[in-house]
């Protein structure tokens, strides 16, 4: 190899070291991009074997070129942020995101909620590719959901008010008050002419129930307590205010129900009893004979906004089946010697509310909190999990997309899963500065030394023209 050889074999190492610090420089000027994957430049030598020449000089290096450029698929550091749609990715996947036609895969987290039509939002990167995961239908555990269509994760901004239709409570009631010596029928002695339509002292004991009507306006039930002459049944009224009820004006105007409940001696709630609904105003009496599909009693109320079925559970049900009824464990009321007490009340229902904040679990569960104080699982959020770093290629904007025919597996992300998703958190790029500024110094010390092979050969060339 002679003088042109080693131009040539100079020129191959500074283009070789150019491509190197095009890689660090892309390395460092991405140490902010969020999920960044960082790159490092393979090089390999350039060797040929020239038939015309005897050995040693038959073997000619002939310098070197890059090979590739692998990118760096370790994790980046988690930093908590203060903002709750940030995700950040703990272990292996991507997130799928969608800019409508085509499917990219990206640890860049950074998501924010934007209205995409009126009522409506998604989770979308700044740049509108939105976020897509599995759908959760009504009534079923989204942790559970392991697979299916992938769509654009969203969401209302706005939900509409929600009817009560049931109440539990339990109470204690006070079995220390003596019972009654003559029933004092709590109904008989409601009259809506006067205010309260029962008075302070036809009952033990009231409670406030607030109730939400079909529009989602907020109103009261009264529900109130006596002892009757038997020591272990206590008698119990369902009513609203008078001047509240549609059904017009009438001595048992806002009288809704009745009933019965009994206790066994040790205090122990066995069944209700005499369970009727007040039909209209002029105080008409008729059984209950309606049940929830969990076997709670069921009376009507219209607060203006049309007749509503709410469900009562003390804490026992009754099974059509055997014609019993049920104690539930859990919650159900007693009949202690202690004072009248509200020991747990749940009324569902709720008022209309705007979209206020949201949450990711830690498997995915995208949780949108609204102003109603109500919160709602939306979809699971998957990831997805490719085989080998070569079925992925960089598309910019901290995208990669999924080599022709390649197909990622969709898992399920949690503890026990590869990968696992943190809310409020971004995943940060995985360059090490450090390294870099090694490779760096290194690459621009192997660009100098092959500059300066160019510059000796070129001297050398010109030293020996002007001798010739």
């Amino acid at each position: 190899m002679g003088l042109f050889g080693s131009i040539y074999v100079g020129k191959s190492g500074v283009s070789s070291m150019s491509h190197g610090i095009g890689v660090t420089a892309d390395n460092l000027a991405n140490l902010e991009s969020t999920g960044f994957r960082g790159s490092r430049a393979l090089f390999e030598d350039f060797f040929a074997r020239a038939n015309t020449e005897a050995p040693p000089y038959d073997e000619k290096g002939l310098g070197s070129r890059v090979k590739d450029i692998e990118v760096l698929y370790n994790e980046g550091p988690i930093k908590q942020t203060e903002q709750p749609s940030d995700m950040a990715i703990s272990g292996k996947g991507f997130f799928t995101v969608s800019d409508g036609e085509n499917l990219y895969y990206t640890r860049d987290g950074q998501f924010l909620p934007r209205e995409v039509e009126e009522g409506r939002m998604r989770l979308s990167l700044p740049t509108g590719y939105d976020l897509l995961g599995w759908i959760c239908p009504e009534g079923v555990d989204c942790s559970t959901i392991t697979s299916g269509d992938l769509t654009p994760v969203e969401f209302a901004r706005y939900i509409n008010g929600q009817a009560t239709s049931k109440i539990t409570i339990q109470m204690n009631f006070d079995t220390s008050k003596p019972a009654e010596e003559t029933d004092s029928n709590l109904f008989d002695l409601w009259n809506a002419n006067n205010s309260p339509p029962l008075e302070d002292g036809a009952y033990d004991f009231k409670v406030d129930i607030p109730v939400y009507d079909g529009l989602g306006n907020l109103h009261d039930l009264n529900l109130y307590v006596d002892r009757t002459s038997d020591p272990q049944v206590f008698e119990f009224l369902i009513g609203i205010p008078p001047e509240a009820d549609p059904r017009g004006t009438g001595p048992y105007s806002g009288a809704l129900m009745t009933g019965r409940i009994r206790f066994g001696y040790l205090g122990q709630l066995e069944s209700l009893e005499d369970l009727q609904l007040v039909s209209d105003v002029s105080g008409t009496r008729t059984p209950l004979n309606t049940y929830s599909d969990e076997g709670f009693p069921v009376f009507t109320v219209d607060f203006g906004a049309g007749p509503q079925q709410i469900a009562l559970d003390f804490g026992t049900r009754f099974n059509v089946a055997n014609n019993t009824w049920e104690r539930l464990e859990d919650h159900a009321s007693t009949a202690f010697a202690s004072p009248y007490a509200v020991l747990n009340q749940n009324v569902d229902g709720y008022p209309p509310g705007f979209f206020e904040t949201l949450n990711i679990t830690e498997d995915g569960v995208l949780q949108i909190s609204y102003t109603n104080n109500q919160t709602f699982d939306v979809a699971r959020i998957p990831l997805a999990l490719f085989g080998s770093p070569d079925e992925l290629e960089r598309a910019g904007g901290n995208l990669f997309k999924a080599v022709a025919g390649t197909t990622p597996e969709m898992i399920p992300p949690g503890k026990s899963s590869p990968g696992a998703i943190f809310g409020g958190a971004l995943e940060g790029s995985n360059v090490d500065v450090a390294n870099e500024m090694v490779h760096l110094i290194t690459l621009q010390r192997a660009f100098q030394s092959n500059a300066r092979i160019i510059t000796t050969a070129d001297q050398m060339l010109e030293d020996f023209l002007r001798q010739v």
